[in-house]
């Protein structure tokens, strides 16, 4: 794990890279460069519209988005998140046009509908993401709502992770369908050409969840099996759990007449918490804690609420003591205080579920690549596309058995994402069937007459 890779600087050679810095310009110039290169080799300049859009997307995240990630004394934090999902673009647009070069599908219209793909995608994948997880992006730990700054901040803030695959799936495909409809491009073929690119960008952006700690698998004993640092999310959602101690203790949740409480089940052995005299079924009051260098109160009244509020005290002042304040025997008659360190919390061993999906992904990539080249797919178009859905979403379905970030979705026992894996997978196999029912068109073939040499005759 290692969410962050370096820094870049505020400034560079005495002026600003970012705002109305270097950045800009750099970006305004590779721009025109590109243009005239096009010029020059084709004679003929065109997608000013598309360089145009990304001058000024380009621009707004120069101008408001990055200055607010600036991190006091380091820069701008280059994430390995983002690094990997930088590459895994890159990635797919080069192995998109060398496979539509091969479908005789122009170049520019490829590198147009590339970039609304990704825009769009990316776009799809973090709204998916927030509609998911929307309380921890836009609510403090009370439960209150974070000021309109900082939680658009959190929402724009992809680089550091919180991208759903399948939600960039769904807004990469609805945008180039209403691409290809709009320039007349032949749909499912081009479809055919993206969904291999499509595997070996999932392939290299898995590796970007595993530097950023995302996406993380269960509890295991396996071999193979990988140990995040402290306060990963996997620890986290660990100490949420009760899969292991934090501060020494694990609670439980109960509810006492109309009110919930947590309560201590369990002390760990040879902690501070149990020198101190920490005993199980006291329930917990209040916790005072400084923010800041004032003096701050919170009642947590879910296993959740209160491991978050651990986790940011200790992100804002790293072994900063708290002090718990105990009901002794379930009722407001006697309180007991107690200030704890968060001494050393034990991380457990997890399934590397990243590198599970990108491994299958990469083989899907080249599943799809030999399937491509087979007579039985080349003479039907459409079909290396819904292989793609239905071996997505049974390979992503898998993975969801072993991952344990997601809870169950409205009571069905299974993940949104397993949800719609089912959803995805019935639609691949249907337009699947459907392709395959379908009679394949009629290939003209042309024939090449052979001119006989004439008779010549030898004595």
């Amino acid at each position: 794990m290692r969410p962050t890779l370096l820094y870049i600087p505020e400034t560079l050679f005495g002026l600003p890279v970012f705002g109305w810095g270097l950045g800009l310009g750099i970006l305004a110039i590779a721009l025109i460069l590109s243009h005239i290169y096009q010029y020059v080799k084709h004679r003929k300049i065109s997608d000013i519209g598309s360089s145009l859009a990304l001058l000024g997307i380009g621009g707004v995240i120069l101008l408001f988005v990055v200055p607010n990630l600036i991190e006091p004394g380091h820069g701008v934090p280059i994430r390995g998140y983002g690094t990997c999902l930088v590459v895994a673009i890159f990635a797919a647009f080069f192995l998109v046009l060398h496979l539509a070069r091969r479908q005789n599908i122009p170049a520019d219209k490829i590198v147009s509908l590339c970039f609304w793909t990704v825009i769009v995608g990316i776009i799809g994948a973090r709204l998916f993401y927030v509609t998911e997880y929307w309380q921890e992006m836009l609510c403090e730990p009370s439960g209150q709502l974070l000021p309109f700054r900082e939680a658009s901040l959190n929402v724009l803030n992809f680089a550091q992770g919180g991208l759903v695959v399948f939600g960039s799936i769904i807004g990469g495909i609805l945008a180039a369908m209403i691409f290809m409809f709009y320039n007349k491009m032949p749909m499912l073929r081009t479809f055919d050409v993206m969904a291999p690119a499509a595997a070996l960008g999932i392939a290299i952006g898995r590796i970007g969840c595993l530097l950023n700690g995302c996406c993380f698998g269960g509890v295991t004993d396996l071999s193979w099996a990988i140990v995040f640092p402290q306060g990963s999310p996997a620890h986290v959602h660990q100490v949420i759990h009760n899969d292991t101690f934090f501060y020494g203790l694990k609670f439980d949740e109960k509810t006492i007449g109309r009110q919930k409480v947590l309560t201590v089940a369990e002390v760990q052995p040879d902690s501070e918490a149990e020198t101190l005299g920490v005993k199980p079924n006291m329930a917990l009051r209040n916790l005072f804690f400084q923010k800041k260098g004032q003096p701050m109160v919170g009642t947590p009244h879910t296993r959740q609420d209160a491991v978050e509020l651990f986790f940011h005290i200790q992100k804002e002042q790293p072994g900063e003591q708290i002090q718990f304040d105990f009901f002794t025997d379930l009722s407001p008659s006697e309180v007991v205080s107690y200030r704890l360190d968060p001494g050393t919390s034990q991380v457990l061993p997890v399934h590397p579920t990243q590198i599970y999906s990108s491994f299958l992904a990469f083989l899907l990539c080249v599943t799809l690549l030999i399937l491509g080249r087979l007579h039985f797919y080349r003479h039907r178009e459409g079909l290396v596309l819904a292989s793609f859905m239905i071996l997505y979403s049974v390979g992503r379905f898998m993975i969801e058995i072993v991952r344990t970030d997601e809870d169950s979705f409205l009571g069905t026992g299974l993940t949104v994402s397993q949800n719609v894996s089912i959803l995805f997978g019935i639609a691949g196999i249907a337009l699947f069937v459907y392709l395959c029912r379908k009679k394949p068109p009629v290939i003209p073939v042309t024939t090449r007459l052979r001119v006989s040499p004439p008779f010549r005759s030898t004595v």
